[in-house]
């Protein structure tokens, strides 16, 4: 149960506290004093998106604190462990504390037991708390879209659907993959020759990063080489201008006639005699140093054209590294590859297809006789409901319409024409089933004995709706795990006796859960276990919403205005607590 709620500039509340008990409060008041205010700010505390409009006028934030007690095996205490949360026990109870904070610019915080949590935590958290039942609720009931889901909520084996929903999405991954080669295949056989010219040309040039990295350095080695062979060629040719007249020839011939000037000028005659000899050594070591340099012309011409041809490759196929060009190498090896087992791979398919359809075919086939069980069981529930909600005579009943949807087209153009066969008879049987299951199911109500039952958009009016909404909610709450019921004027469209059963109706429910139900029926707000009134008020030129808990006396007082309007008369005040005497017995 939800034990007090705490609400700060929220809308036209500046600082609102009110106090729950256990069983059914009724809260009632004025048209506009702010009782939906109460319902946004649960929804708010239990995470649902608000707009930051909602914050008051003026303000920087909008708060709202809910004090929950729960059973200490409630599974929102799991949970909360689970997220590494402590829970607080008070005997066999645990408390959860939650609150949660809106700014003026949109940002919103949560936090329970005071340790922060995501919006998402917060919702499946709230979800086991609180069922908040609000007037829109009846536009669910009207879309028959939303009946197969009551359906299954009231279900007490849940598996089924489960096993449902994992065999379709099964059978729609391999349907994905099958669309994806089958699409890449026919992209790729459009460019098929270009592609293999390409692939067959890679293949006879055969790059490897290894023999890019070795004529890369042979070439520019081979480029350093002739550089200094160059050079040296060019020194060695200073030195032989001819053989006659090379400048050690020439040194050599001066030592000859300097010999002839005799002993005094031996020392001259020598030194020309010593540069000859060193001139000549010079041209030997030059001429050794030149023969070192012969280069293998051949390999070098191969490997300056195998260069040329890698700058071609790489201007080709738009790449700008060799490691990029082998890379595109093995994605064509790999794509003209693909095209000759897509065939392998799409029978593969179709073969995995067949047993998963098997599987959810068996799946949905097991959910629908379940669904069918249960419908008996909800649809003699709800009767027994409605009846006692002072529709005698009423009809409720299903109407199972199967599924027909659109799937997934494949073009099978070259496959076996046997496996296009099975393809297509798989198809008309996934066309029967869905995440869902292979039906959907109308609500249909026939009001008087008698008349056919019609699908409730066209048969219920808008007492008779809230009244089957109330009886669904009461029939599916019998085993449910939420704390906290909330019913936001369900009593919409009803009045005199009717009422009276609806206020009883939600008191039963009330044996079971705590009941918050906002109403302006008396007949329902005598049966209050705890009775808040809801006003306006006017404050420093602004207008503040204030909530107040009702004693037994002024709970009364309220009911008879409700009665006989806004004067209380001394027969309406006896009337409403004639009433409330009643309700009690």
């Amino acid at each position: 149960m939800i034990t007090h709620l705490n609400i700060k500039g929220l809308a036209i509340i500046e600082n609102l506290e009110i106090d729950f008990s256990s069983g059914f409060n009724v809260i009632t008041g004025e048209t506009g004093a702010g009782k939906s205010i109460l319902i946004l700010a649960l929804h708010f505390l239990t995470g649902s998106k608000v707009s930051s409009d909602v914050v008051r006028s003026g303000g920087e934030t909008a708060s709202v604190a809910g004090e929950f007690l729960v059973r200490s095996n409630h599974p929102s205490v799991a949970a909360l462990r689970e997220l590494g949360i402590e829970v607080e026990l008070e005997g066999t109870d645990a408390i959860i504390l939650i609150r949660r904070q809106l700014s003026s610019k949109g940002r919103s915080q949560a936090w329970i037991n005071d340790v922060a949590v995501s919006s998402l935590s917060l919702k499946e958290i709230g979800m086991g708390l609180i069922d908040i039942f609000a007037q829109h609720e009846n536009q669910r009931l009207m879309n028959p879209q939303e009946h197969i889901r009551y359906l299954d909520q009231f279900s007490s084996s849940p598996k089924e659907l489960r096993e449902v929903h994992t065999q379709y999405h099964s059978c729609e991954a391999i349907i994905t993959e099958m669309d994806a080669i089958i699409n890449r295949v026919a992209s790729s056989q459009r460019d098929r020759d270009y592609l293999t010219y390409r692939l067959e040309e890679l293949k006879k040039f055969h790059p490897t990063i290894k023999d890019y990295q070795t004529i890369g350095a042979l070439c520019e080695s081979a480029d350093k080489v002739s550089a200094e062979r160059e050079i040296l060629s060019e020194a060695v040719a200073y030195l032989e201008t001819g053989d006659s007249n090379s400048v050690s020839s020439l040194l050599w011939a001066l030592s000859k006639t300097l010999g002839k000037l005799g002993e005094p000028n031996e020392k001259i005659r020598a030194r020309a005699e010593s540069v000859a000899a060193e001139l000549e050594d010079l041209h030997f070591t030059l001429t050794q140093r030149l023969a070192a340099f012969d280069v293998d012309e051949s390999s070098l011409e191969e490997a300056s054209g195998r260069q040329f041809g890698y700058q071609e490759l790489f201007r080709k196929h738009n790449v700008k590294t060799v490691d990029e060009l082998v890379e595109a190498f093995h994605s064509l090896e790999e794509g003209l590859g693909a095209l000759e087992s897509a065939k392998e791979k799409i029978t593969d398919g179709i073969n995995r297809l067949i047993v998963a359809v098997a599987e959810l075919e068996k799946a949905s086939k097991k959910l629908t006789d379940v669904r069918k069980k249960t419908a008996a069981i909800l649809k003699k529930k709800v009767e027994t409901e409605i009846h006692e909600l002072s529709m005698v005579g009423a009809r409720f009943d299903f109407e199972w319409v199967k599924i027909d949807r659109n799937i997934t087209e494949l073009s099978l153009s070259g496959v076996d024409s046997k496996l296009h066969v099975a393809y297509e008879k798989i198809a008309n049987t996934l066309k029967c089933m869905g995440p869902s299951g292979a039906e959907k199911v109308h609500f249909l109500l026939s009001s008087n004995p008698g008349e056919p039952t019609l699908p409730l958009v066209k048969s219920a009016s808008g007492g008779e709706l809230s009244r089957i909404m109330l009886a669904i909610k009461k029939t599916l709450a019998a085993d449910a795990e939420t704390c906290v019921l909330v019913f936001d004027e369900i009593d919409t469209g009803i009045s005199g006796s009717v009422a009276d059963v609806v206020g009883r109706k939600m008191r039963e429910l009330a044996a079971h859960f705590q009941v918050i139900c906002i109403s302006h029926l008396p007949q329902v707000a005598v049966y209050a276990d705890t009775h808040c009134l809801v006003r306006k008020q006017g404050k420093k030129n602004r207008t503040e919403t204030e909530i107040i808990r009702l004693s037994i006396e002024d709970s009364a007082k309220e009911i008879a205005r409700l009665l006989s309007g806004r004067d209380v008369s001394p027969s309406s005040l006896a009337h409403a607590k004639n009433l409330m005497a009643q309700a009690r017995t």
